[in-house]
């Protein structure tokens, strides 16, 4: 699984009012670049890279917004929709099940 490389944060919010709250929050944090990715996904930049503690100022903003900051990057859709997929299995039945 890929992590996000150093100086990258990527935050994941469930609805849009924590997805606002977290933005403007984050936004008004010096030292960093916002990025909206999707109507969920904020990809936040360090401009210093080995900033320790503004990257903990930035992962507790998130976390208090009802977000959530993510460590493997497969997890976001948005990074995997411009990307070739196989078709996976999904697990569901193509006709119903009736027992």
């Amino acid at each position: 699984m890929p992590k996000p490389k150093k100086g990258e944060i990527y935050g994941t919010f469930n609805n849009d009012m924590c997805f606002e709250r977290g933005l403007d929050r984050l936004k008004k944090i010096k030292g960093i670049d916002v990025d909206v990715l999707d109507s969920h996904t904020i990809k936040i930049l360090l401009k210093k890279k080995n900033d320790s503690e503004l990257e903990e100022k930035v992962n507790d903003t998130i976390r208090s917004s009802k977000g959530y900051v993510e460590v493997e990057l497969d997890t976001i859709n948005v990074l995997n929709s411009g990307k070739d997929k196989k078709k996976e299995d999904s697990g569901v039945l193509d006709t119903p099940f009736y027992g």
